[in-house]
Protein backbone atom coordinates (compact mmCIF):
# COMPACT_ATOMS: atom_id res chain seq x y z
CA UNK A 1 0.00 0.00 0.00
CA UNK A 2 2.73 2.40 0.73
CA UNK A 3 4.23 2.06 -2.89
CA UNK A 4 1.14 2.72 -4.45
CA UNK A 5 0.24 5.85 -2.51
CA UNK A 6 3.92 7.44 -2.15
CA UNK A 7 6.75 7.97 -3.83
CA UNK A 8 10.15 6.90 -2.60
CA UNK A 9 13.58 7.57 -3.56
CA UNK A 10 15.02 4.05 -2.39
CA UNK A 11 12.20 1.90 -1.28
CA UNK A 12 11.41 1.82 2.03
CA UNK A 13 14.24 4.18 2.83
CA UNK A 14 14.00 4.74 6.52
CA UNK A 15 14.09 8.85 7.39
CA UNK A 16 14.51 10.36 10.75
CA UNK A 17 14.92 13.44 11.97
CA UNK A 18 16.87 13.68 15.65
CA UNK A 19 16.85 16.30 18.04
CA UNK A 20 19.30 18.20 17.02
CA UNK A 21 18.02 19.20 13.70
CA UNK A 22 19.85 16.78 11.82
CA UNK A 23 18.02 14.50 8.96
CA UNK A 24 18.99 12.29 6.43
CA UNK A 25 16.76 12.99 3.30
CA UNK A 26 13.68 14.09 4.73
CA UNK A 27 13.43 17.53 3.96
CA UNK A 28 14.49 16.46 0.56
CA UNK A 29 12.03 13.72 0.53
CA UNK A 30 8.99 16.03 1.56
CA UNK A 31 9.48 18.37 -1.46
CA UNK A 32 9.12 15.47 -3.69
CA UNK A 33 5.98 14.31 -2.21
CA UNK A 34 4.53 17.97 -2.20
CA UNK A 35 5.52 19.25 -5.32
CA UNK A 36 7.92 17.70 -7.60
CA UNK A 37 6.07 14.24 -8.38
CA UNK A 38 2.97 16.08 -8.80
CA UNK A 39 4.31 18.97 -10.72
CA UNK A 40 6.14 16.00 -13.09
CA UNK A 41 3.08 14.33 -14.28
CA UNK A 42 0.56 17.39 -13.83
CA UNK A 43 2.08 20.87 -14.03
CA UNK A 44 -0.66 22.82 -14.82
CA UNK A 45 -3.25 20.85 -11.89
CA UNK A 46 -4.27 23.60 -9.07
CA UNK A 47 -2.27 22.68 -5.99
CA UNK A 48 -3.49 25.94 -3.64
CA UNK A 49 -6.59 27.66 -3.93
CA UNK A 50 -6.15 30.78 -1.45
CA UNK A 51 -9.57 32.80 -0.53
CA UNK A 52 -8.11 36.43 0.49
CA UNK A 53 -9.94 38.79 2.96
CA UNK A 54 -11.25 40.14 0.43
CA UNK A 55 -14.89 39.08 -0.46
CA UNK A 56 -14.73 37.43 -3.48
CA UNK A 57 -10.88 37.08 -4.40
CA UNK A 58 -9.15 33.91 -4.70
CA UNK A 59 -5.80 32.81 -6.10
CA UNK A 60 -5.17 29.94 -7.76
CA UNK A 61 -1.44 28.30 -7.92
CA UNK A 62 -0.93 25.12 -10.05
CA UNK A 63 2.28 22.88 -9.33
CA UNK A 64 4.38 24.65 -11.88
CA UNK A 65 4.03 28.13 -10.28
CA UNK A 66 4.15 26.45 -6.58
CA UNK A 67 7.30 24.96 -7.59
CA UNK A 68 8.94 28.24 -9.39
CA UNK A 69 7.66 30.25 -5.94
CA UNK A 70 9.17 27.63 -3.85
CA UNK A 71 12.41 27.40 -5.87
CA UNK A 72 12.57 31.18 -5.73
CA UNK A 73 12.24 31.61 -1.97
CA UNK A 74 15.12 28.56 -1.88
CA UNK A 75 17.31 30.70 -3.33
CA UNK A 76 16.62 33.67 -1.90
CA UNK A 77 17.45 32.09 1.45
CA UNK A 78 20.34 30.52 0.46
CA UNK A 79 21.98 33.79 -1.27
CA UNK A 80 21.26 35.09 2.25
CA UNK A 81 23.32 32.31 3.71
CA UNK A 82 20.69 30.30 5.19
CA UNK A 83 22.25 26.54 5.44
CA UNK A 84 20.93 22.89 6.43
CA UNK A 85 20.49 23.01 10.01
CA UNK A 86 19.78 26.82 9.97
CA UNK A 87 16.27 28.15 11.55
CA UNK A 88 14.44 30.50 9.44
CA UNK A 89 11.29 32.37 11.54
CA UNK A 90 7.71 33.03 9.43
CA UNK A 91 5.82 35.75 10.74
CA UNK A 92 3.08 35.76 7.55
CA UNK A 93 -0.51 35.67 7.16
CA UNK A 94 -1.76 32.16 6.04
CA UNK A 95 -1.07 32.78 1.71
CA UNK A 96 0.55 30.99 -0.69
CA UNK A 97 3.89 32.49 0.56
CA UNK A 98 3.70 30.63 3.77
CA UNK A 99 2.77 27.55 2.01
CA UNK A 100 6.12 28.32 -0.43
CA UNK A 101 8.25 29.76 2.50
CA UNK A 102 8.03 26.57 4.56
CA UNK A 103 8.56 24.02 1.68
CA UNK A 104 11.48 26.20 0.41
CA UNK A 105 12.89 25.63 4.09
CA UNK A 106 12.31 22.02 3.47
CA UNK A 107 13.91 22.28 0.15
CA UNK A 108 17.64 23.41 1.38
CA UNK A 109 17.16 21.59 4.92
CA UNK A 110 16.60 24.98 7.26
CA UNK A 111 14.23 24.15 10.33
CA UNK A 112 11.21 26.46 9.81
CA UNK A 113 9.07 28.21 12.96
CA UNK A 114 5.72 29.32 11.71
CA UNK A 115 4.29 31.91 14.45
CA UNK A 116 0.85 32.99 14.02
CA UNK A 117 0.68 36.94 12.63
CA UNK A 118 -1.69 38.03 15.72
CA UNK A 119 0.72 38.21 18.49
CA UNK A 120 2.55 40.89 19.56
CA UNK A 121 6.29 41.90 19.25
CA UNK A 122 7.28 40.90 22.74
CA UNK A 123 5.94 37.01 22.05
CA UNK A 124 7.40 37.53 18.45
CA UNK A 125 10.85 38.09 19.94
CA UNK A 126 10.48 35.59 22.60
CA UNK A 127 10.12 32.98 20.01
CA UNK A 128 12.86 34.40 17.32
CA UNK A 129 14.74 33.95 20.48
CA UNK A 130 13.95 30.83 21.04
CA UNK A 131 14.58 28.94 18.11
CA UNK A 132 17.81 30.82 17.60
CA UNK A 133 16.76 32.21 14.13
CA UNK A 134 18.88 34.05 11.70
CA UNK A 135 16.32 35.02 9.39
CA UNK A 136 12.89 36.03 9.41
CA UNK A 137 10.44 35.94 6.62
CA UNK A 138 7.25 38.59 6.72
CA UNK A 139 5.09 40.77 4.65
CA UNK A 140 4.33 44.53 4.40
CA UNK A 141 1.29 44.19 5.96
CA UNK A 142 -1.82 42.03 6.02
CA UNK A 143 -5.58 41.99 5.84
CA UNK A 144 -7.55 40.57 8.72
CA UNK A 145 -11.38 40.86 8.99
CA UNK A 146 -11.24 44.00 6.81
CA UNK A 147 -8.65 45.45 8.59
CA UNK A 148 -4.41 46.45 8.00
CA UNK A 149 -2.24 44.37 10.29
CA UNK A 150 1.28 45.95 10.75
CA UNK A 151 3.10 42.86 10.20
CA UNK A 152 6.46 44.47 9.49
CA UNK A 153 6.31 46.94 11.78
CA UNK A 154 5.74 44.38 14.45
CA UNK A 155 9.13 42.57 13.05
CA UNK A 156 11.16 45.62 13.46
CA UNK A 157 10.01 46.06 17.10
CA UNK A 158 10.56 42.34 17.88
CA UNK A 159 13.94 41.81 15.56
CA UNK A 160 15.29 45.20 17.75
CA UNK A 161 15.77 42.61 20.88
CA UNK A 162 17.16 39.88 18.98
CA UNK A 163 20.89 39.81 17.86
CA UNK A 164 20.54 36.62 16.13
CA UNK A 165 18.39 37.68 13.45
CA UNK A 166 20.74 39.33 10.53
CA UNK A 167 18.26 39.53 7.83
CA UNK A 168 14.48 40.16 7.34
CA UNK A 169 12.74 39.01 4.27
CA UNK A 170 9.73 41.43 3.11
CA UNK A 171 7.42 40.16 1.03
CA UNK A 172 4.74 42.48 -0.91
CA UNK A 173 1.25 41.82 0.43
CA UNK A 174 -0.47 45.50 0.13
CA UNK A 175 1.71 47.45 -1.27
CA UNK A 176 1.54 50.29 1.25
CA UNK A 177 5.07 51.56 2.18
CA UNK A 178 6.54 50.40 4.61
CA UNK A 179 10.15 51.13 6.73
CA UNK A 180 13.24 48.86 5.33
CA UNK A 181 16.09 49.06 7.33
CA UNK A 182 19.20 48.89 5.19
CA UNK A 183 21.73 46.24 5.54
CA UNK A 184 19.32 43.82 7.17
CA UNK A 185 15.98 44.00 5.03
CA UNK A 186 15.51 42.51 1.68
CA UNK A 187 12.30 42.74 -0.35
CA UNK A 188 11.18 39.36 -1.41
CA UNK A 189 10.36 40.07 -4.70
CA UNK A 190 14.09 41.82 -6.00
Amino acid sequence: MATYCLFYCQNFMVLFVNLAGKSNILDEHLFLQCVDRHCEVDPDRIALIWEQDEPGKEQRITFRQLKEMVCRIANVLKSEGVRKSDRVVMYISISPLAVASMLACARIGAVHSVIFAGFSAEALASRIMDAGASVVITSDQSIRGGRLIELKKTVDAAVAKCPSVRRVLVARRTGNPVPIIEGRDVWLEE
